[in-house]
């Protein structure tokens, strides 16, 4: 094989390889960059309540805590929400004006003592 045949592959092996981590450079950026864009409402609640959630474009969730008094409402869009607590049907407490804004979530707490229940915003 002569000499500038084997520079001219070299030169062409060099050229694929600097095109090839380029573009994988270019896609690591990208998702890199990406971000989410939706949101969820967590906090403590009594295990035996139920958490829904309405949100001022009209999108309403239900969940239910876990036996540690854990509940995570996911995947909501950004808005102002109004979290509720309830029971048997009956809603035992209410927060509103909660904000919820892309890739971060609000914390709605619950407690209840002697039927009386009350809900936190921790910002």
């Amino acid at each position: 094989m002569k000499t500038s045949q084997k520079t001219a592959r070299r030169h062409a092996f060099k050229l694929m390889t600097a095109i090839a981590v380029s573009a994988f450079g270019i896609v690591a950026v990208n998702a890199a960059y990406a971000q989410s864009t939706s949101s969820s409402i967590l906090g403590k609640s009594p295990t035996d309540a139920s958490v829904t959630v309405h949100s001022d474009k009209g999108i309403t969730r239900h969940g239910s805590p876990n036996s540690k008094g854990r509940y995570n409402l996911s995947a909501l869009p950004p808005g102002t929400y109004e979290v509720s607590l309830e029971r048997d049907g009956k809603t035992l407490a209410t927060v509103g004006g909660i904000p919820l804004f892309a890739g971060r979530a609000s914390q709605v707490d619950f407690t209840c003592e002697n039927d009386q229940c009350t809900g936190v915003f921790n910002h």
